[in-house]
């Protein structure tokens, strides 16, 4: 059958229209070859229907032993009109039959007959078929129907066009109709075939019981040595090289070339260009599964060892050692420490798991334990598996151990326990192992890194003394225990109010670091001195050269994901930095990165502010001022103390939030807060004078005025202090001017609210409130749009501001998201997408539930096609 259900006949329309011209002739022979199920029986039917319905009479056998009857009637026939005499199956003809037919058709030729003449190709009848031929016969090979028809009859019968993954499983049917058919009824059957809005896709999670039988059946179809190599093949993987199972096989590829042919024409392997691959990852499963787990178990050994025997990457080996490696198996277990090792940074998950499996099988007693347990923290906590790394280095320390052991395990445990903020014991470790005499060399640089990390958190006076120590004495070639002094200083000298010191600082830390080890904490600082300062685009470029690096350590990923959401905060771009810092907030809680759950919720709680959820900007606030420490690594000290300040304000009044200056942060307006959060001047400016404290006023003007002098360099600060004096002042000329000097979109609304606000004049005020209520729409700042617009209306203005972008089609989507729509149609995964522009996949996720509420689609499928038709 080459059809559908409702009797179309697909793919076979050059075939149809030679037997047309046959029979419009009403005389010739056509032999019809094909393998089982290509759809002889179903083309001689409708050829038969054809022929009766232009009054041919119709002669046929019903099966071969009917055949020499048929001919016997038909050699006895008088002709009384045309006669189409169909006979199929001819392969399984008597050698008589055979013979009979041979002596009638060329007798035919002058008559009204029509010969239609079936076999399966290479089975029998080749006499026959090759005298007809001789004599004139025309030929039709039914071959296996080409993708383009394979999806079109697919699409008839699951009810919706196929994707990739369905496309693939019924590429295994290799273009045959009837076994495509009976896989696509097996698959909805069991359920597994979803249809969404016109598309076809496979369901997971539902048991694909006759499918499986299905697929089963062919693969036990295949001979012994055939079904053995897929058995190994399947050991090495769903892709695998020939000349491995040959290996494993104790043969060669040449001796294996049968059974590889026999394999790839039943449809279950492929050829790529480089490697043989099953066709569909179910194939492969259920292949790997029809080995029994002993022999599965020691296959996997032997495929690891044959990997390291022979050099190859110790990662692939490790692969099959964690499936086939046992108790004592010096070897198996020495290349899974070598692939945890290989891949620590790249793919920490893997080396954790690599590595804490190469622990479990080794003995007690033996000499590698320590070795192997040290290697499994650091392991351990690279995947951000903070409590299982303290945990197996505190059990291993309760034993009696060696000194140099000893010393890397306590290493291990203060590095785990700075991540979860326990500042004090993470120093206290630290001081202890450096005063051992003996502590190795190589443990020493990392255990003085971990100690200036954690005095920063916890004592920064002895933290700036160490850290101006290193930077005296350590000359020559940049190292990490240099670029960990000029960061700790970096963040001293932000948090004073030295921005210009603080990023040359940041920026010679970021220089200084050579390894993957510090987790890109010098370069995240920088991006934080940036941001602050509004240098937003370099502060975007040292985000992305971070992402861009190939550790994949946890604690970096979430460090990026905190210092991104507050870099996309400080750009107006609200949602995204929402996104972020959940994504952070949630990395932070699982891993026990205490550390970085601070600043995660300090972002969230000022987007809530400005999306107008108080209860949850006070809850955010609430969880950093009460439980998790805020330890001033990340941001200062002062980010967060500002943040309390302005959710306290929204949340209990003007009196509460300026009390707070007095009783809990005496020294915020006096910190480095303007070099960091230069908008925060004018906020309190602002609110100074609606409290009649003329005195706070003019301490933040003069604070933010020195900084400016100070720094001259950064129009940030130049534009605050600007904006600042203008509201001290009510000078509506310096807030105009602030207003386009502003280098932010929150700054530059800010600036045109107050100059809108301290204009008399109404036509002159309405416009500087509707620049301001545009930005914050801009920006997607619904609480501060709502106040704007309530000063708007106080003025007689009612007239609701059109959005810039249409809220929906193409016209709706902005820069970023067209990209990402581009990149989609391409076939690009939210992991490729990220990496070319550099974002996280949180984000890439964001923006295409964005894409897809605008073009009001719910898939990426949908997504391609409305790409491909907008093209």
């Amino acid at each position: 059958m080459s059809g559908n259900r409702d009797g179309v006949f697909r793919g076979r329309g050059a075939e149809r229209e030679l037997l047309r011209g046959v029979l419009d002739s009403g005389t010739g022979v056509v032999l019809v070859d094909g393998a089982p199920g290509t759809g002889k029986t179903r083309l001689l039917a409708e050829a038969a229907a054809l022929a009766a319905r232009r009054g041919f009479e119709v002669a046929t056998a019903r099966d071969e032993l009917d055949q020499p009857f048929l001919l016997a009637r038909l050699a006895e026939r008088e002709p009384d009109g045309p006669a189409l005499v169909l006979l199929d199956d001819l392969h399984l003809a008597e050698p008589g039959t055979l013979a009979a037919l041979r002596s009638l058709l060329p007798a035919s030729t002058h008559e009204k007959v029509v010969w239609l003449l079936a076999r399966r190709s290479g089975e029998g009848a080749d006499r026959l078929f090759a005298a007809a031929l001789a004599r004139g016969a025309v030929r039709i090979d039914l071959r296996p129907l080409p993708e383009e028809v394979v999806t079109d009859l697919v699409a008839d019968l699951a009810g919706g066009v196929p994707d990739h993954d369905l496309r693939a499983l019924t590429s295994t049917a290799l273009g045959n109709p009837a076994e495509l058919v009976a896989l696509v009824d097996a698959l909805r059957e069991d359920g597994l075939v979803e249809v969404v809005a016109g598309n076809a896709s496979l369901r997971s999670g539902r048991p694909p019981l006759r499918t499986e039988a299905l697929l089963l059946g062919r693969c036990q179809s295949l001979s012994g040595k055939a079904r053995h190599l897929l058995q190994v093949a399947s050991v090495l993987g769903r892709r695998f090289e020939p000349a491995d199972v040959a290996e494993m096989l104790a043969t060669s590829t040449a001796i294996l070339l049968p059974a590889l042919d026999e394999v790839i024409r039943a449809g279950v392997v492929t050829s790529l260009e480089d490697k043989l691959a099953f066709r569909h990852d179910l194939l492969w499963r259920l292949v790997a599964e029809s080995v029994p787990p002993p022999v599965r178990r020691a296959l996997h050994r032997e495929a690891g060892e044959m990997l390291l025997g022979r050099g190859d990457s110790a990662v692939l080996a490790a692969g099959h050692l964690l499936h086939g490696a046992q108790r004592g198996d010096v070897r198996s277990i020495d290349g899974l420490v070598t692939a945890a090792l290989a891949v620590l940074f790249t793919a920490p998950d893997a080396a954790a798991e690599l590595a804490v499996r190469a622990l479990e099988l080794t003995d007690q007693s033996s000499p590698s334990l320590l070795d192997r347990t040290v290697i499994a923290v650091r392991a351990l906590t690279a995947a951000g598996k903070l409590a299982a790394a303290q945990a197996l280095a505190q059990d291993a320390l309760s034993r009696q151990v060696s000194p140099e052991a000893s010393a890397r395990l306590r290493h291990c445990v203060a590095t785990t326990t700075l991540l979860s903020a326990r500042h004090a014991e993470s120093a206290e470790l630290s001081e202890a192992l450096l005063h051992e005499p003996d502590l190795m060399p190589q443990l020493v640089p990392w255990v003085e890194i971990v100690r200036m990390m954690a005095l920063l958190g916890h004592d920064r006076r002895r933290a700036e003394e160490l850290a101006e120590d290193v930077v005296r004495t350590h000359q020559g070639t940049p190292d990490d225990v240099l670029a960990t002094a000029l960061a700790v200083l970096a963040a001293i000298a932000r948090d004073t109010g030295q921005p210009g010191a603080a990023l040359d600082l940041a920026r010679a830390a970021a220089r200084s670091v050579t390894s993957q080890e510090l987790s890109a904490y010098p370069q995240l600082l920088l991006a934080t001195v940036l941001g602050g300062l509004r240098e937003l685009a370099e502060a975007d470029s040292v985000l992305r050269r971070a992402r861009s690096g190939t550790s994949a350590v946890v604690t970096k990923g979430i460090l990026i994901e905190v210092v991104q959401a507050r870099t996309l905060l400080q750009a107006g771009r609200i949602e995204e930095a929402a996104v972020e810092a959940r994504a952070a907030l949630t990395a932070a809680e699982e891993t026990g990165h205490t550390a970085l759950v601070a600043p995660a919720l300090a972002v969230l709680a000022l987007v809530a502010i400005h999306t107008g959820d108080l209860p949850a900007a006070v809850e955010h606030v609430d969880r950093y001022r009460h439980g998790v420490p805020a330890d001033g690594i990340v941001f200062s000290h002062a980010f967060y103390q500002w943040t309390d300040v302005l959710v306290t304000y929204v949340e209990s009044g003007l009196e509460k939030a300026l009390a707070l200056l007095t009783d809990e942060y005496p020294d915020l307006v006096s910190s480095g807060l303007f070099a960091e959060e230069p908008r925060a001047a004018g906020w309190f400016v602002r609110r100074a004078l609606e409290a009649g404290d003329s005195g706070l006023a003019k301490s933040v003007v003069a604070r933010v005025e020195q900084l400016a002098a100070d720094n001259p360099g950064f129009r940030a600060l130049a534009a605050a202090a600007l904006h600042a004096r203008g509201l001290l002042d009510a000078d509506p000329s310096a807030l105009e001017l602030a207003a386009q000097q502003e280098g932010d979109r929150w700054a530059r609304a800010n600036a045109a609210e107050d100059l809108g606000v301290l204009l008399t004049d109404r036509a002159a005020a309405v416009r500087a409130l509707e620049s301001a209520l545009s930005l914050y729409r801009e920006i997607g700042a619904s609480r501060d749009s709502a106040r704007v617009l309530g000063r708007l209306r106080k003025l007689g203005r009612r007239r609701r501001a059109e959005p810039a972008r249409p809220a929906s089609g193409w016209s709706g989507l902005d820069d970023t998201e067209r990209a990402i729509a581009n990149l989609v149609a391409k076939g690009q995964t939210n992991r490729q997408i990220s990496t070319q522009l550099f974002m996280s996949p949180h984000t890439v996720n964001f923006h295409l539930r964005k894409i897809f509420r605008k073009l009001g689609i719910s898939s990426r499928v949908e997504l391609v096609m409305r790409t491909r038709d907008d093209r």
